[in-house]
């Protein structure tokens, strides 16, 4: 079922939660920026799955969905889901390490730099800017 004020909302608390990456970023916190883009990324999509009335899978990987099913809708272009699909997936599964840490023992705040952050949260911005031209 179409929803556009859970659509609004969603997209409202991506924007939200991006700006808490962008304090983690000054605080050099790059595994929460990583965490928080993650976040933020899957509510955006999340939302205009909401604004179309479909329903999302219970999961932080989108990717294929995002393909599959917004290509039928001629909301963005081939190329822009292509983008998205990439960045929802690659945060999702830089998601765990992020929190928890690498399997051999490296804590969460050793494996990503601000290389990583910096390019995450332009990522996330991004997919918030296009989302916003759909969701108004």
């Amino acid at each position: 079922m179409r929803n556009d004020k859970t659509a609004k909302s969603h997209l409202a608390d991506a924007e939200i939660i991006l700006e808490e990456a962008c304090y983690s970023l000054k605080k050099g916190h790059y595994h929460r920026v990583i965490l928080k883009c993650q976040e933020s990324t899957e509510l955006a999509v999340k939302g205009v799955f909401r604004y179309l009335g479909l329903e999302y899978p219970k999961s932080h990987l989108l990717g294929r969905v995002v393909k599959k099913e917004l290509s039928k809708y001629g909301l963005f272009q081939r190329e822009e889901l292509k983008h998205i699909a990439n960045i929802s997936d690659s945060l999702a599964f830089d998601r765990e390490p992020a929190f928890y840490g690498s399997p051999d023992g490296i804590p969460a705040g050793e494996l990503f730099d601000q290389e990583d952050a910096e390019e995450a949260i332009e990522e996330t911005q991004w997919i918030i800017n296009l989302i916003k031209k759909v969701i108004k």
